[in-house]
């Protein structure tokens, strides 16, 4: 008798078709977003020319493309920096359902956020805003946040800002740790 397997199910329906199985996953898009201080600790926003809110450097994760893979692209291509990705601080969900997406395109996504340092005067004067994309990158105050990013994008940095602090990471649903955070050292 042959073993069980996706491509050949077991009997009495106690396994899934390979066809189902497929069907039954998540489909979500997945993105990354890179977290860049000063060293007063003021955040990198950039501003962009599709959104009236900034962002943090970042975007969509190409087909086969490892999420560390496409933040340092994304910030090569936005800010025309090359950057080593190598912590990541928050991981995600973010709902069909969030205000502002139409849910019968928007999928949902999963997004990482990564450590992208803290940038001396010299780092900051290489930036170099991709043109019709950026229209200018500023650092800010954590406290500005919530008044200049979509709210979803200012809680997901801030709990990013906090785990870099307590050297650990959060995972987020909608920008919410799931859990409460560690303490602070």
């Amino acid at each position: 008798m042959t073993s069980p397997s996706l491509n050949n199910p077991a009997p009495h329906g106690t396994a899934m078709s390979a066809a189902t199985y497929a069907a039954s996953r998540a489909t979500l898009w997945t993105g990354v977003s890179v977290l860049i201080t000063d060293t007063a600790g003021h955040i990198l926003l950039e501003r962009v020319t599709y959104r009236t809110t900034r962002l943090l450097p970042g975007g969509a994760v190409d087909t086969r493309e490892a999420p560390v893979r496409a933040a340092a692209r994304e910030v090569l291509e936005e800010l025309g920096v090359h950057l080593p990705i190598s912590r990541a601080l928050a991981l995600d969900w973010v709902p069909s359902t969030t205000p502002g997406y139409a849910p019968a395109t928007f999928p949902g996504e999963i997004i990482y956020v990564f450590d992208g340092g803290t940038w001396n005067s010299e780092q900051i004067a290489a930036i170099r805003p991709r043109p019709g994309e950026i229209e200018d990158v500023d650092f800010v105050d954590p406290d500005e946040l919530p008044a200049l990013m979509a709210p979803g994008n200012a809680r997901r940095a801030l709990a990013a800002l906090h785990a870099r602090a307590t050297d650990g990471a959060v995972v987020l649903e909608d920008g919410y740790p799931i859990t409460p955070p560690p303490p602070a050292p």
